[in-house]
């Protein structure tokens, strides 16, 4: 059995795959503090982060699990055409060996909205590169953090909905508005330019803001929340 873990900016997430199934997933180091305790112990551990992971390596070692940071001297099962390695975020990595996988080698845009958008290209057994731009909530911060007297808007009511409110009426309808119409325009716009340029393209989108995203988009495009998860575990298994 194989442990891998994703320290995002936000959250910390984990699953234990038993070859390619998954035996269980959580998130948080106490969550998977007590999964150890209470299973068969993993034979590996691979760790993707962004962020401090001195704490989840201390319990790791006390349960004398091995474990390996991706980095960019990990061996992949497809190719980086990335120009510059060095800079490229674990998880756009991690998702573009999961869509290559999980499309077969045809092309693919894996979406993730959580802090970041991220738009992530792989065809033919390679990452080709991307896009990077601000994330929903990102966006809200900016709007009351760069004036003096927007607010900041709280868009909770609207994750899990399909969003209708093109004219604001007051100033919060407004910048829910130029906000959450500005990134469905974004991403239906970006979409059509790559079915454009590639024929038979499939679309992923995974992360926090996945499903307002999907319900506001085209149909044909695919839900994955733990496609993060299942490249990492995808490159353990290629370096096993």
């Amino acid at each position: 059995m194989q442990l891998v873990v994703d320290i995002g900016n936000t959250a910390m997430k984990f699953a234990a795959f038993d070859g390619a199934e998954v035996r269980y997933s959580g998130a948080g180091i106490e969550m998977l503090e007590q999964q150890l305790g209470a299973t068969r112990m993993p034979d590996r551990c691979l760790i993707a982060s962004v962020a401090d992971h001195s704490s989840l390596a201390h319990l790791l070692k006390k349960h004398n699990i091995p474990f390996d940071l991706l980095s960019q001297a990990t061996p992949l099962p497809i190719a980086n055409l990335y120009h510059t390695p060095a800079t490229l975020g674990a998880d756009r990595l991690t998702l573009a060996v999961a869509a290559d996988r999980l499309c077969s080698g045809a092309p693919c845009l894996v979406i993730a909205a959580g802090t970041c958008i991220t738009y992530n290209f792989v065809e033919a057994g390679a990452f080709h590169g991307g896009a990077i731009s601000p994330g929903i909530t990102m966006r809200f911060h900016a709007l009351q953090h760069y004036t003096s007297r927007l607010p900041l808007v709280d868009w909770d009511a609207h994750r899990h909905a399909t969003y209708t409110g093109l004219i604001g009426r007051n100033t919060e309808q407004s910048i829910l508005s130029g906000v959450l119409t500005g990134v469905i325009q974004e991403l239906a716009g970006t979409i059509e330019q790559y079915e454009h340029r590639y024929s038979g393209l499939q679309v992923a989108v995974t992360g926090g803001d996945m499903q307002f995203l999907v319900k506001n988009l085209k149909n044909g495009i695919f839900a994955r929340p733990d496609m993060v998860l299942e490249g990492l575990n995808y490159i353990l298994l290629h370096n096993a």
